[in-house]
């Protein structure tokens, strides 16, 4: 039983960082309906940015995230600007090779100026452990799943209560009668980009503590992301923070129990499993009902 809950730990804090990228991903996709095959670097970028402002200026994790927030902010700008308002009027094939082309871009950017070699970020967190029982996380870990908690349910909170929020699911229903209603069409579509990426950015920050961040990082990742959204259902946030926990979980327990060999293959058999008995997925796809 000790070993199950230390399992399931594990897969809590891998499942808590699913649940930040996928969530800003099925806001993309709820909200604008652009496949962004483009995400997993706006995670990879998080990760640098993250350790150039902790390890290499000596800022502190709260000002480095502030870093990371702001260079999120700006990639998610650009990714509006080229994937959305430039690709508007296009085929939606268009957005989805255009995503794949920026995925490049930035990925051999980054080789160009950081190397291909991996980087972890030191913090002083990472001499500093959490024990709850027979449980025991680095710090790094352990801050992982409350911090999630915290972004996730303010982002819930924002798009039910705010005025932006409410614009934000007027869109995901009909654009065109949310534009009639005074909602500002071209400003939610920044917004929506900008807290998807910094969403996905805050993840890569976090988890750089965790594990290695090199610039082919995103790959995995956003294919770990549209697992959780097609098995926690297209277009709902809701969806995707319960998938990308119950993903980390069972890859977890997968690792523990069979082989680690088989930890990447589960995600796309729950997707095969999901297509064939529940193609709307666990929640549906309703950002409004979300």
């Amino acid at each position: 039983m000790d070993l199950f809950l230390q399992y399931l730990a594990n897969g809590v804090v891998v499942g808590s960082s699913y649940v930040l990228v996928a969530v800003g991903l099925t806001l993309i996709f709820g909200i604008l309906h652009v496949v962004n095959f483009a995400h997993g670097e706006f995670y990879m970028l998080g990760g640098y940015a993250g350790i150039t402002a902790s390890t290499a200026f000596g800022l502190p994790l709260p000002a480095s995230l502030a870093v990371v927030a702001a260079v999120s902010c700006l990639l998610g700008l650009g990714a509006e600007a080229l994937l959305h308002r430039g690709l508007k009027n296009q085929d939606q094939t268009s957005s989805i090779i255009a995503s794949f082309g920026l995925a490049v871009a930035l990925q051999n950017a980054v080789m160009v100026t950081m190397g291909p070699q991996p980087e972890l970020m030191h913090t002083e967190l990472a001499y500093k452990a959490i024990e709850l029982g027979p449980v025991f996380l680095p710090a790094p870990r352990a801050l992982i799943p409350p911090a999630m908690l915290i972004i996730v349910g303010a982002l819930f909170a924002a798009l039910r209560w705010t005025w932006t929020g409410r614009s934000l699911r007027a869109m995901a229903q009909h654009e065109t009668v949310a534009r009639l209603c005074g909602v500002k069409v071209r400003r939610v579509a920044v917004i929506t980009f900008m807290l998807g990426a910094t969403l996905a950015g805050v993840a890569g920050f976090m988890m750089s503590a965790v594990y290695m961040v090199h610039p082919l990082v995103g790959n995995m990742i956003v294919l770990k992301a549209f697992i959780v959204v097609i098995i926690g259902g297209m277009g709902s946030p809701l969806g995707a923070a319960a998938a990308g926990l119950l993903l980390g979980v069972i890859e977890s327990m997968t690792s523990a129990y069979l082989t680690n060999g088989l930890r990447d293959v589960v995600g796309f058999l729950l997707v095969i499993a999901v297509l064939l008995f529940r193609p709307q997925g666990l929640f549906g796809r309703s950002l409004e009902r979300s």
